[in-house]
């Protein structure tokens, strides 16, 4: 069983760090939704379309940057995911009209899109099967730490510059400057020794196209519409539903939610690893987030939505950890890239194309239906984690807990 080194630590903090920016890129509209669609006259389905037209090219070139990946690539699409990320968010902050922040998202997506498949199949490089959720879960935290602190970082960038342009080359500005470090780390990374039997341990993937794998795509899809509708649409819900909020409030609201994945995601990494299990993780996520999610259409007092919107995060994100590890133990190990684009691709087209549906149906026959969609979608989640097999349980090693505490070789 492979060990963790100082490369291994080199590559979580550079993924860490470029995770948070692609969560930071990709819903930088969320918490200004509601005053962009009020300036550029947007509807519910244009708002929407200007939600999801960055997820949608991103998912759509993920399939090309997983391939690339497998032919030496992975190492130069990390840090460039944040540094061309950053300059259409720039060229994004100019935008006077729907078609011009339509095709500038178009483009973000492009740009943030090296991030996904290069990411897991590196950490499964680094890490040994008995640390991977640890591992996976440490860098999707980067991502969520992005998303619990936009709406909240945009709700203070708007009191203190007075609108979104301001504040989208501010966000473009702290791009440019931590991609320096994150070159720094992924070059350092390469300069250490690899351990070269780690690529090919027990359980590190499988040997070929799974049952398992085939599921995993449908699970990403369904997993990724309530995922992307609430993360990336929550603070307008709030404030376009009858609740009736004003943007800094909904976004508040936004950010406990999204705090509160954090903490779920801090139960669910370490615990994984520790019971050697994925798959009840899959199931608890989306079985009790379904629930909470049907709950908004009650007309909850501000205590009470306050409460289910952290039942929402919670246990929707207890599931991120257990899901991209089990990915790293079911893709194929000699196409690892190949396999990460398509559940990043084909998998995640449908979350990417979620917030349109969201915001078509809110405009035809009502939010409370828009809900209604994601209870649907979870629900359907649920079963298809059910019917997943848990991969053999890894051996047990000292993990990544203990090797943060002593000085790796």
């Amino acid at each position: 069983m492979g060990k963790v080194t100082r490369s291994s630590y080199a590559v979580l903090v550079a993924s860490t760090i470029a995770h948070f920016f692609n969560h930071i890129y990709t819903g930088a509209l969320s918490p200004f939704l509601p005053i962009i669609r009020d300036e550029l006259s947007l509807n519910l389905t244009e708002a929407g379309i200007v939600t999801s037209a960055a997820v949608v090219t991103m998912t759509i070139s993920h399939l090309v940057v997983g391939y690339l990946g497998d032919r030496g690539w992975r190492d130069i699409f990390i840090p460039a995911s944040i540094l061309l990320a950053a300059a259409i968010m720039l060229v994004s902050s100019f935008a006077t009209t729907f078609l011009f922040l339509t095709a500038a998202m178009l483009l973000l997506g492009v740009g943030a899109s090296g991030y996904h498949p290069s990411v897991f199949p590196a950490l499964a490089e680094k890490f040994p099967k008995s640390s991977r959720a640890t591992a996976t879960g440490i860098q999707a935290i980067g991502g969520l730490v992005g998303m619990a602190i936009i709406p909240f970082l945009g709700v203070t960038m708007l009191v203190i510059f007075g609108g979104w342009r301001e504040s989208f080359v501010l966000l473009s500005l702290a791009g440019f400057a931590l991609f320096v470090p994150v070159t720094a780390l992924m070059v350092y990374s390469r300069k250490e020794h690899f351990d070269e039997e780690r690529g090919h341990e027990e359980g590190d993937g499988s040997d070929g196209w799974t049952r398992n794998f085939a599921l995993l795509v449908v699970l990403m899809a369904l997993r990724g519409m309530s995922f992307r509708c609430t993360t990336l649409l929550m603070p307008l819900y709030l404030v376009e539903s009858e609740y009736s909020y004003d943007p800094i409030l909904a976004g508040s609201f936004t950010t406990v939610m999204l705090v509160a994945g954090l903490v779920g995601e801090i139960v669910s990494a370490p615990l994984s690893d520790r019971v050697g299990r994925r798959v009840p993780f899959l199931i608890v996520s989306t079985g009790l987030s379904t629930p909470f999610l049907l709950l908004l259409n009650a007309s909850l007092s501000q205590v009470a939505l306050l409460l289910v919107l952290i039942g929402i995060g919670f246990f929707f994100f207890l599931g991120v950890p257990p899901n991209t590890a089990y990915q790293t133990e079911v893709v194929p190990k000699q196409s690892q890239g190949l396999a990460f684009g398509l559940l990043f691709s084909i998998g995640a087209i449908p979350g990417s194309l979620s917030p349109i549906v969201f915001g078509w149906i809110g405009d035809v026959y009502g939010l409370p239906m828009s809900i209604m969609f994601l209870v649907l979608t979870t629900g359907l989640a649920t079963i298809f984690a059910a019917l997943l097999k848990e991969t053999k349980e890894p051996k047990r090693d000292t993990g990544i807990a203990l090797d943060l505490i002593r000085v790796p070789d």
